[in-house]
């Protein structure tokens, strides 16, 4: 603050008291007392401290007690400083006692920071501390942070750099070279509560927490950030919980490390009989998406190198086995990278099983069946690493009840369809979680961003496009419509370009090749748009004309080549159900995270009741809806191999792509020491081997 001089403040508050044409000591005792105050020991200072404004008496270097009869007045009340110090700060900006950088006004950036536009300083609870929740935090600096009154809760306290978790499998990263404490992440922006979130109440706006070893406690909010993400998805399996390693966690992968490396030494022994010795020996990997193909390549490592000095007798028994249900590995990336995953794991010794699906897991194998012909196999095996795929979890479960309940009456039959079904919260295009009222936010996996649904709005669309109102919509009025919406619904792009071509004149050969141009320079350009910003509404199935064909055709039941309302709304409902979402990667949760960072930065978004929604429309105003730039996909394959897919130049295969691949992992570590860590963990492997000590 500055301090205002005391003789200009003992005369403001004289001047204010002589000035006065009311008893001096009836209506206003509280500034005799304040004048008193400043008399005896004090000095005027002016704070301005993140969103609120304040003037403080204090004392001086003196320390004197205040008579009693000060005290007796309660002169230090918020009123009467306010009063006084308005004035006195009025009166020393016209004589240029403050500097311009000093003056507050809610809703402006002060000397230590923005201030927020409510003016107050909104609870923010943040749950998880995944890609998405340290994203946020990350994006948020700590000038904007003290806009808001932050709390982390997350039953781990670090933050894990998920994609070198299957290199810690056999210790070709250490454990603590992946992870960031949680503590040095929300330092300067907040306060963390290492304890799991077991209950939201959307209504009352508290959610209840707790540990194994304590008491539950509650927190209010007033805007509630989830991003708990998901669990490990069993399918149903029996045995899977009893008797396979989850792959999500730090202490997954070490129980992982210490199974196989107890296995080696058991197997070892005298007494080892040759059956039991084949069990112990095989090791097997159930998914063939990135997960699993890093396990498994990590695994092959450590049997191709370090195995072979420290386990002579016995490492051509070793076996590593990967079972995907897929007709190939890596599905979600080019085909390119899948061929490629497949060679070079097969020429490691991997046996993958593709078409396979794990039926049961016992306690010394699984049972697998063939899905092309339906026929059994048993794997013997005592480790077996279940990396199948995700579902959401218990609390999302909860939240999604909650949301549903509350929202019963205002809620469309179509909303509450796709927020149940939905395999994540339903948010929109801003992250803001549907039916909330503006109060919650949620990102990374735990998000299921969707594109507003066409078919909501089925009735002010239908109005829109029947321009004649005829109750029907013909091919032209359906053209103009879909294009004049195509902006707010983009999964009107295809349609609008079927009803265009079908809207020429069949004899017009020349217009029909300008139309087909036209679309295909549209669609380029939508393309090149997508590879660097792509809002969830281009991510759909595309059709091409004849199935699009095909599904109006359907719909038309009279064939007549108009469509009445319900016709109308039925082709919505087709339109959105061709749309999809963002993956459940890394990588888009970090960006979901920077965006809902850049969102709360804007100042608007407070979770209040009243204007929850106003708030949250006008952050929509300001800032644009999230839009993913996929980066590309990369895996590690085994023996120094990885694969880049790459947009535009697609498939970048072999050990070049590996050392990339170790680049960019070290490189995109949170903190220069896991950069320097990850680092030395890669020399360290690569000089000296894995350590198979078991601790």
């Amino acid at each position: 603050g500055q301090a205002l001089s005391f003789t200009c403040f003992t005369n403001l508050i004289s001047n204010t008291v002589a000035t006065s044409s009311q008893p001096k000591m009836e209506v206003m005792p509280d500034l005799h007392a304040l004048h008193t105050i400043a008399i005896s020991h004090g000095a005027l200072s002016y704070a301005g401290t993140g969103s609120r404004s304040s003037v403080n008496v204090q004392r001086r270097s003196t320390r004197r007690s205040l008579p009693d009869s000060v005290h007796a007045t309660a002169a230090v009340k918020p009123a009467c400083i306010a009063l006084a110090g308005t004035a006195a700060l009025a009166k020393c900006q016209r004589r240029g006692q403050l500097s311009r950088r000093h003056r507050v006004s809610v809703g402006a950036t002060t000397a230590s920071g923005p201030t927020h536009r409510s003016g107050k300083r909104p609870k923010v609870v943040v749950l998880g501390s995944g890609w998405g929740a340290v994203s946020f935090l990350q994006g948020l600096s700590k000038q904007e942070a003290e806009m808001y009154d932050i709390i982390l809760v997350s039953p781990r306290n670090h933050f894990l750099y998920t994609p070198l978790l299957p290199a810690s499998t056999m210790g070709t990263t250490e454990e603590r070279s992946i992870v960031t404490p949680v503590r040095e992440i929300i330092s300067g922006k907040g306060k963390f509560f290492q304890a799991r979130c077991d209950h939201v109440d959307v209504a009352a706006k508290i959610i209840t927490c707790g540990r194994p070893d304590g008491e539950p406690f509650q927190l209010p909010y007033d805007l509630l950030v989830y991003g708990v993400g998901m669990e490990t998805n069993d399918f149903g399996c029996p045995g899977v919980k009893d008797h396979a390693f989850f792959f999500k966690e730090i202490k997954d992968a070490r129980r992982v490390r210490e199974r196989i490396i107890d296995n080696l030494e058991k197997a070892a022994l005298p007494c080892t009989t040759p059956e039991e010795q084949e069990m112990l020996l095989s090791f097997v990997v159930v998914g063939g998406g990135p997960t699993g193909v890093e396990v498994a390549a990590d695994m092959i490592d450590f049997v191709r190198g370090d195995a072979k000095s420290l386990y002579p007798d016995f490492v051509d028994k070793i076996k590593v086995s990967l079972i995907s249900t897929g007709g190939s590995l890596l599905q979600s990336y080019s085909q390119g990278v899948s061929e490629k995953s497949l060679e070079v794991l097969t020429r490691e010794g991997v046996e993958v099983m593709r078409g396979y699906r794990v039926v049961e897991v016992k306690d010394d194998g699984v049972v697998t069946t063939r899905k092309s012909d339906g026929e059994t196999c048993s794997l013997p095996s005592k480790c077996v690493v279940w990396a199948a795929g995700i579902k959401a979890n218990p609390l999302s479960v909860q939240l999604k009840a909650s949301l549903i309940e509350m929202n019963e009456r205002r809620m469309t039959d179509d909303m509450r369809r796709a927020q149940a079904s939905s395999n994540g919260i339903l948010t929109d295009e801003w992250m803001q979680v549907r039916g909330s009222g503006g109060c919650i936010f949620a990102v990374g996996d735990a998000a299921s961003v969707q594109q507003e649904l066409a078919s909501v709005h089925a009735d002010e669309l239908f109005k829109s496009g029947d321009k004649d109102g005829s109750g029907e919509l013909d091919v032209a009025e359906l053209q103009e419509l879909f294009e004049k919406f195509v902006v707010e619904y983009p999964q009107f792009g295809e349609y609008r370009n079927y009803f265009k071509k079908k809207n020429l004149d069949p004899t017009d050969a020349i217009g029909e090749v300008l139309s087909n141009v036209q679309a295909s320079m549209e669609e380029s350009q939508t393309c090149a748009k997508e590879l660097v910003q792509q809002r969830v509404g281009a991510r759909r199935e595309k059709k091409n004309s004849s199935q699009l064909a095909l599904e109006v055709s359907k719909i038309d039941v009279n064939a007549n080549q108009m469509l009445d309302f319900e016709e109308f709304k039925e082709l919505l409902r087709a339109v959105d159900t061709n749309l999809s979402q963002f993956p459940a990667t890394a990588q888009v949760a970090a960006q979901q995270g920077k965006y809902l960072s850049k969102l709360f930065a804007k100042g608007y978004v407070s979770g209040d009741c009243a204007t929850g929604m106003k708030d949250f429309e006008d952050t929509t105003r300001a800032i644009s809806p999230f839009a993913y730039f996929h980066k590309g996909s990369l895996a590690y394959l085994g023996a120094g191999s990885a694969a880049f897919d790459i947009p535009i130049l697609g498939a970048v295969t072999g050990r070049v792509a590996g050392i990339a691949w170790k680049v960019y992992e070290t490189s995109a570590q949170l903190s220069w020491k896991n950069r320097a860590l990850v680092a030395l963990d890669w020399i360290r492997s690569d000089l000296f081997g894995r350590d198979s000590s078991l601790l």
